[in-house]
């Protein structure tokens, strides 16, 4: 099966979910339960899934993020983590068949944690892929913050989403990927979709809204199955740093550093993310069975 990745947007499901309109990829497979996946900063679903995609045996569920893709943002002071955990909670009661397992890339796994916090019944395990999660030192983003300025704001995100899509694009994948190649179903992402108005005012707010929001974060129940895959040449975020913050507020999670991999585990070692989630499917299904044989007396 090849990457379906193309150079124009995918169109999967639009779903009106109160008063969000959530665009999701979804892919069944009999017997399998379905994994809600979640991209990261400046991302779309199709990205986050492409690499699973090519194994036939998960079943996907793959939302754009709030103000990403075709997904509508949310209102301005609630596009953080914390507010993004709140449209997680009311996609998956929406969508319903209990609690999920959810996977998460980078800024993405931001909500899923603090949604595990709150509401434990919904989350059935998680796998975290680079994850970006504990408060971070400031930094500038002087493009991102440029293009939000008054008065000259609206002109830079015009020339950013006219002009510059795919020098933008290809220049974040880079940074991205390194020390690895960009594999060429990412370069063939749609770039003009990525990059656009609505996308750099929703990482402008979450970039923002991120340390506050995590700050308030506490320890998640040892009985969550939690893994976590680093890459040790991360260029993106410091991987010990969130390492050691995961690892304070849950004292089960299981870790998976790859040498020489970047910020995109998923799409450098796909075959060992792809074994992490399989493991953590099978795991929980064995887990649930035994109740079921339990409650079954």
């Amino acid at each position: 099966m090849k990457h379906p990745c193309a150079n124009v947007p995918r169109v999967g499901e639009l779903l009106q979910v109160h008063d969000h309109k959530i665009h999701m990829l979804r892919r069944s497979r009999a017997n399998r339960p379905e994994v809600v996946f979640l991209h990261g900063c400046g991302s779309l679903a199709e990205e986050v899934v492409a690499p699973f995609e090519v194994h036939e045996n998960i079943g996907i569920i793959a939302p754009d993020r709030p103000g990403y893709g075709f997904s509508s943002p949310l209102p301005s002071g609630s596009q953080g983590p914390l507010g993004q955990s709140f449209w997680l909670e009311t996609f998956l009661e929406h969508i319903g068949g209990g609690p999920r397992v959810l996977v998460g890339h980078s800024i993405g796994c931001a909500p899923p944690l603090l949604l595990a916090q709150r509401r434990p019944d919904l989350v059935r395990a998680m796998l975290l892929i680079a994850p970006c999660c504990r408060p971070v030192p400031f930094k500038p983003f002087v493009l991102l913050r440029t293009a939000m300025m008054p008065m000259i704001g609206s002109t830079v995100r015009r020339q950013m989403t006219t002009r510059w899509p795919e020098v933008i694009f290809r220049s974040a994948l880079r940074t991205s990927a390194a020390p690895n190649p960009v594999p060429e179903y990412l370069a063939a992402l749609p770039a003009r979709h990525i990059v656009s108005s609505p996308t750099i005012e929703t990482m402008v707010a979450e970039l923002s809204a991120f340390n506050a929001d995590m700050a308030a974060f506490g320890r998640l129940s040892s009985d969550l199955p939690i893994t976590v895959v680093f890459g040790d040449r991360d260029g993106v975020i410091d991987y010990r740093w969130h390492s050691a913050w995961i690892q304070r507020n849950h004292d089960q999670a299981v870790f998976k550093t790859l040498r020489g991999v970047g910020h995109l585990p998923h799409h450098v070692r796909t075959e060992v993310c792809v074994e992490l989630l399989e493991l953590l499917v099978d795991t929980v299904s064995i887990v649930e069975n035994k109740r079921t044989l339990v409650a079954g007396g």
